[in-house]
Parts: C-alpha cells; sequence; structure tokens
C-alpha cells in the first residue's frame, strides 16, 4: 500500500482506549499521552503507539518518530520459527544491527520472552521484546508457537528514560490470547 493510501485510511485515537485484535488475540489498553494509530482497511497486524505528543502525520514516518509498535505475525519462516532466532532475525533484519544487551527486567506477564537493544548510526535505538503463542501448526513445524508477537521501542538515547517506563508499562499491561 503506497503511502498515499495509507494517509487517506489513518484513523487516530487518543487515549484513554483499549486497543483489541481479534485474530491475534492482543488487548492493550493504549498509554496516556500516546497517539494510536491504526491502518484500515489493511491487514491489522497490531497497533502503532506514537510517542512524544506528536501529530497524526507521524504515524507515516516511523524513521523518525518515537513509537511503541506491536507486530502479530504467522510463524510461517524457518528463520524465526525459534524465539532466539526471531530475536536475531528482529535485530539484523529490522533495525539492521546485532543484537545488543537490552535494559534490565523486559518481560511479557505470563510469556516467555527474549529481549535486545540495538544502537543505530544514525542517533536511533530500537528495544525489541519477543515472545511466541498460539497453538503449533502441525503442517509447520508441531514443536513451534503458531504466532510471533514482537514489542518495539524506537526512539532516542535523549528519550530514553521517558519511553522506557511507557514502553515497561504497555509490556506489563498487554494481555496475548491467541485464538485455538
Amino acid at each position: 500500500m503506497s503511502g498515499a493510501a495509507l494517509l487517506v485510511s489513518c484513523v487516530v485515537s487518543a487515549s484513554p482506549h483499549i486497543y483489541h485484535n481479534e485474530e491475534f488475540g492482543i488487548t492493550v489498553p493504549v498509554p496516556e499521552h500516546t497517539l494510536l494509530c491504526s491502518f484500515p482497511p489493511q491487514h491489522d497486524h497490531g497497533p502503532v503507539l506514537m510517542l512524544g505528543g506528536v501529530s497524526n502525520q507521524a504515524c507515516f514516518d516511523l524513521d523518525r518518530n518515537r513509537a511503541i509498535v506491536i507486530y502479530a505475525t504467522y510463524n510461517a519462516s524457518d528463520d524465526t520459527k525459534k524465539l532466539l532466532d526471531f530475536l536475531w532475525w528482529e535485530c539484523t533484519s529490522i533495525a539492521k544491527h546485532p543484537c545488543g544487551p537490552p535494559p534490565e527486567g523486559l518481560r511479557i506477564k505470563g510469556r516467555t520472552a527474549a529481549a535486545a537493544r540495538v544502537d543505530g548510526t544514525d542517533g536511533w535505538l530500537d528495544i525489541f521484546v519477543v515472545t511466541q503463542a498460539g497453538k503449533p501448526d502441525p503442517a509447520f513445524d508441531a514443536s513451534v508457537p503458531t504466532i510471533n508477537y514482537d514489542f518495539s521501542l524506537r526512539t532516542t538515547a535523549g528519550h530514553l528514560d521517558e519511553d522506557l517506563p511507557i514502553f515497561r508499562a504497555v509490556l506489563a499491561t498487554v494481555r496475548l490470547s491467541p485464538p485455538g
């Protein structure tokens, strides 16, 4: 979908709000002082929460704006089927750098998770927390969960102390209830 098409279809909601995605079983309260972006009618993989009191236009430029993104997808690739491989893929394919140590204590309640931090050369940093859930699909691999969940915080070193508590709150309050 082109940027222009996304611009036409963006729906923005101010807090307080609860985001819910039935397909991937994501329910999360939208933190105060964030901007919830959604992009119907495309396939909804999870919420984008903009940080820093930005305008609606920020929803269309995630490379240059602070954000928390929850992205769910079906676990259908050998590159991401195991949790640590999924985390490595996020670091090297999304942030384009190797995984580094994350801030301490990043967890998703009731889930096994893995986390990493990637410091970009452009002044931005990404923190990833990944988990998997859902009944395994024997047609793919009966030993791995069906859904990969990526929780990411995109921020700068100068905003990390402000943004990390919001990211922690999202991790603490999200509920993952995948179907099946």
